[in-house]
Formats: structure tokens, C-alpha cells, sequence
């Protein structure tokens, strides 16, 4: 069987393309998603006093979006309640390289070149050279 891009078959690839085509009708929503779990923040869901005495809210006073921040919830017996968010980090690098924040430079990874030329007495021009004279 011939692969194409690592895609085994003419079923693969409809699902691939399906799964774009709803991504693409549901971008929107999408992007307030992810804008969403990107600005959850943990006082969105507890508070704390200088004590160090921890409230977790009620479920119907926390926002919906910061509900679905939400990764996992696990009862400590005698200890407590553990609260774990999504990886806010992961959330928001999806974000800025949506946004085309991440994308690198040309010869972001090229060396820097600098050149210098000495000038004689009484030589007075000079002459700065392009980046395609210098490569």
C-alpha cells in the first residue's frame, strides 16, 4: 500500500480532511476557547487569605470558562482537595503561533556577520554592502 505523507489510504485521508473541514466551520469558537482557557486564572476557582486559610468556591460561582480550565480534581482524605489546571503554557504557545507571534525570522538562525573595513586617511567613502554581497 502506498503512503502518502505518513497517511496510509484514501479512508485516512477523508478523515483528515473532514477533521480540517470542522475545525475550519468552528474556528471561531475554537479561538474563544482557547482565549478562554488562557485567561483562567486559579483565583477564578479558590481563594486564599494571608493566613493561608484556602476557600474553593462553590461550582455555581465559578465561571464556565474557568470550569473547563479545569484538568483534575482529587479529594486528599485529611488533607484536603488538589485542583490541577490545564497547562495554561501549551494554551497560549497554540495561540500566539496561531496568531503568527511565533513564527521565526529568515536568518533568525544564522550567525550575525560583521564587517569591517578600515578607511585610509583622506579616504573618505564607504560603502555599506547588502546581506546578498556578504553571503
Amino acid at each position: 500500500m502506498n503512503k502518502v505523507g505518513g497517511i496510509k489510504g484514501i479512508r485516512q485521508i477523508t478523515r483528515r480532511i473532514k477533521g480540517s473541514n470542522v475545525i475550519m466551520n468552528n474556528r471561531d469558537k475554537l479561538a474563544q476557547e482557547l482565549v478562554s482557557l488562557g485567561t483562567s486564572d486559579i483565583t477564578d476557582i479558590m481563594t486564599w487569605d494571608d493566613q493561608g486559610n484556602v476557600e474553593i468556591k462553590a461550582s455555581k460561582d465559578i465561571k464556565p470558562d474557568a470550569l473547563r480550565s479545569i484538568r483534575k480534581i482529587r479529594v486528599l482524605p485529611g488533607q484536603g482537595i488538589e485542583v490541577e489546571l490545564i497547562d495554561k503554557v501549551r494554551v497560549l504557545q497554540t495561540l500566539a503561533k496561531s496568531a503568527g507571534l511565533l513564527e521565526s525570522e529568515k536568518h533568525a538562525d544564522r550567525p550575525a556577520v560583521v564587517e569591517v573595513q578600515m578607511l585610509g586617511p583622506g579616504d573618505n567613502t564607504f560603502k555599506e554592502k547588502t546581506d546578498e554581497e556578504i553571503d
